[in-house]
C-alpha cells in the first residue's frame, strides 16, 4: 500500500503545474454550495482542515470568508504552489495519519482526496478525520461515485493517479462505522464524471 502512496505523490508532484492550469478557478456550483454550508456551521471562530489540499484553491475561498483553516497534502509539489496562494499553515501529511491533537478542528473539508486511497485503508482515513473534529464538527466529504480502484491517466502522458470509487449506500455505512451521521448526500455530474458529496457530523 506504501507504493500506492509513494507514485500519486510522484504524480502530483510531476502534474502540478497542468492540474493547477485546470482546475485552479473560483470555487462554483455544488462545491462552492458545499463550502458555504461548511463555512455557516463552523463559524466566524471556527477552524478548518483542508484534507488534501492540493494548490490551495478551496483553501484560498475560506480565508476569504475569514475562515481559520489548515492544509495539508502528500505533494510537496502541491503545497509549494499552495504556498504561494494563501497564508494559512501547510502540512506534508498523509491523512490516514494526521499529526494534529484529538477534537481540535470545528470541520473538516475533503474534496477529491479520499478516492487516492485504496478502500482497506479508507476507513482509517475517516478515523482520522473523526478523532481531529470535535464533536459536532462537520465534514464534507466528495468523492467520485463507481465500483472500482483502478491506476488511471490523465494530465500528462505515461504518469497514473490511483482511483477509488464508491456508491452512496457503501460510502454512507463506512461514514457510520468510523463515528460519522449523515445528513445529506448530493449526487452530481460533473467533467465528465459522477461524483458523489456527503455533509456529515462527528458524534
Amino acid at each position: 500500500m506504501t507504493n500506492v502512496y509513494k507514485q500519486n505523490q510522484r504524480a502530483y508532484d510531476q502534474i502540478v503545474l497542468e492540474f493547477a492550469k485546470r482546475n485552479h478557478v473560483s470555487l462554483d456550483g455544488e462545491l462552492l454550495a458545499l463550502a458555504q454550508k461548511l463555512v455557516k456551521h463552523v463559524g466566524q471562530d471556527g477552524h478548518i482542515l483542508d484534507i488534501g489540499c492540493g494548490t490551495g484553491r478551496d483553501m484560498a475561498y475560506f480565508e476569504s470568508q475569514g475562515i481559520a483553516v489548515t492544509g495539508l497534502d502528500l505533494s510537496a509539489g502541491m503545497l509549494a504552489f499552495a504556498r504561494r496562494e494563501v497564508h494559512a499553515g501547510l502540512a506534508l501529511m498523509n491523512m490516514c495519519q494526521l499529526g494534529f491533537r484529538t477534537a481540535c478542528f470545528e470541520g473538516a473539508w475533503s474534496s477529491a482526496s479520499l478516492l487516492h486511497v485504496p478502500k482497506q485503508a479508507a476507513p482509517a482515513a475517516l478515523r482520522e478525520m473523526q478523532r481531529i473534529l470535535k464533536p459536532g464538527g462537520m465534514l464534507v466529504l466528495h468523492i467520485q461515485a463507481g465500483h472500482t480502484e483502478s491506476w488511471e491517466e490523465a494530465y500528462v502522458a505515461g504518469i497514473k493517479r490511483f482511483f477509488a470509487r464508491y456508491q452512496a449506500d457503501e460510502m454512507k455505512s463506512m461514514l457510520a462505522e468510523n463515528g460519522f451521521s449523515t445528513c445529506t448526500v448530493i449526487s452530481s455530474h460533473v467533467n465528465n464524471r459522477d461524483w458523489l458529496s456527503f455533509i456529515c457530523i462527528s458524534e
